[in-house]
């Protein structure tokens, strides 16, 4: 990320698109929990999420951010990709 902002010159004044990994279970070492491979529900999970993410890119592309954050934050986004 910060290569990114050292390019832009600094500024942090441009859209991106954050993907969570959620928290590890119980006590869990972050980093195994990170580095370890997904089982199939998360594979499954992960198709939807790329699906999910193209669509918000697209729109950002086709017609502009906030309609993009909109479509990301919207539970009914979920289900028109489906």
């Amino acid at each position: 990320m910060r290569s990114v902002i050292d390019h832009f010159k600094g500024s942090r004044d441009f859209p991106r698109l954050r993907i969570g990994i959620g928290r590890p279970p119980g006590k869990m070492d972050p980093v195994n929990f990170v580095m370890r491979p997904f089982s199939k529900q998360e594979h499954e999970e992960l198709e939807f999420t790329f699906q999910h993410s193209l669509e918000a890119v697209r729109i950002l592309l086709l017609e502009g951010f906030n309609k993009s954050a909109t479509f990301v934050n919207s539970t009914k986004a979920m289900e028109q990709i489906s």
